[in-house]
C-alpha cells in the first residue's frame, strides 16, 4: 500500500517573518554602532562623574564638620539640595558612557516586557494574599507546637 504523503505548505507570513527579523536585527546593530563611544571619552566621562560625586560627598563632610558656621535649617536644606544635585549630575554624566547606553537600552527592553505582563485582578490578588496568610499561620502554628513538644522532651531528659 502506498503511504500518504504530507506536503508542507508555507504561508506568506512565514516567508515574511525572516525579513522582518533581519530588519529588526539590522536596526539593532545599527543602533549599537551609532552609540559606540571611544575608550578615551568613556574614561574621561567616568573620571569627571566620579570627581563630581566624590567632591559632593567630601564637600558635605568637610562643611558639616570643619566649617564653624551656625547653619539655619534653610542653609542646611540648601546644602542637602546642592549635594543631591551634584550626585544627580554625576550620575547623569554616566548615562553618556557605553555602560550608560547599555543601561538605557536594557531599561527600554525591560519596560517593553513589563507592558506585556498580564497583571492579576484585585480579586485574584486578594485571594492569593489570603491563601498565603492562611498557609503562613498554619505553618507557624505547627512550628510553635513542635517547639513546645521538643522543649518538653529536652526538659524531661535534662532534669
Amino acid at each position: 500500500m502506498a503511504e500518504p504523503t504530507v506536503t508542507k505548505v508555507e504561508t506568506a507570513q512565514a516567508k515574511n517573518t525572516p525579513k522582518k527579523e533581519m530588519k529588526k536585527k539590522s536596526s539593532a546593530v545599527a543602533a549599537k554602532e551609532e552609540k559606540t563611544i571611544s575608550p578615551f571619552v568613556n574614561a574621561v566621562l567616568w573620571i569627571v562623574s566620579l570627581v563630581i560625586i566624590a567632591g559632593a560627598i567630601f564637600g558635605n563632610y568637610y562643611y558639616a564638620n570643619y566649617v564653624v558656621i551656625d547653619e539655619t535649617s534653610l542653609a542646611r536644606l540648601g546644602r542637602v539640595f546642592a549635594v543631591i544635585a551634584a550626585i544627580v549630575v554625576g550620575l547623569g554624566i554616566l548615562i553618556f558612557t557605553s555602560k550608560g547606553h547599555a543601561l538605557l537600552s536594557f531599561s527600554k527592553l525591560s519596560y517593553t516586557e513589563l507592558r506585556k505582563v498580564v497583571w492579576p485582578t484585585r480579586q485574584e490578588a486578594l485571594q492569593t494574599t489570603f491563601i498565603v496568610f492562611v498557609a503562613v499561620c498554619v505553618v507557624s502554628l505547627f512550628l510553635y507546637l513542635c517547639d513546645i513538644v521538643f522543649l518538653q522532651i529536652v526538659r524531661a531528659i535534662t532534669l
